[in-house]
């Protein structure tokens, strides 16, 4: 029997808000900046770096308040790894929009970001995850996980 992986979800939620929170402000604010810094963030956090944003936040910041709880379930890492490159696609695009002076495609890009966020954020739907799964599903090389059964 295979090894039952297990993933933070509390730590996955956390990115969601941040994602959501910068990205919010970044368009009230009208700042590519923070578009830019999310989709960096999003791109490290799905090349899994040691040093990501998101994690480093979780880990050093927000775990250690004790203000939230690791929740560890079964789950693979790279659905989520996926959905984050997909937001970071998004959102350089979105980032690239903006600083060429096209901002109605570049907040656009960005509002989807929000949207799918929020989507997964208070309702636990990965559009990104569901997709990696359709591909394995169909045998696309490279997303070789299958969802666990638990």
């Amino acid at each position: 029997m295979a090894e039952i992986r297990k993933l933070d979800q509390t730590g996955l939620k956390t990115g969601q808000a941040l994602t959501i929170l910068l990205l919010l402000i970044g368009f009230v604010l009208d700042s590519w900046v923070l578009v830019a810094f999310v989709a960096i963030a999003q791109l490290f956090g799905a090349l899994a770096l040691p040093f990501a944003p998101y994690k480093l936040i979780y880990q050093n910041i927000v775990k250690p308040t004790g203000i939230v709880k690791p929740n560890p379930q079964p789950d693979n890492p790279e659905p989520h790894r996926f959905a984050m490159l997909l937001g970071a696609i998004f959102n350089g695009l979105g980032t690239i929009a903006l600083l060429a002076g096209a901002p109605i495609v570049g907040w656009a890009l960005v509002w989807m970001v929000i949207a799918l966020a929020n989507l997964n954020f208070w309702l636990n739907f990965c559009a990104g995850c569901w997709m990696y799964y359709q591909f394995n599903r169909l045998g696309v090389p490279g997303f070789d996980r299958a969802p666990i059964q638990e």
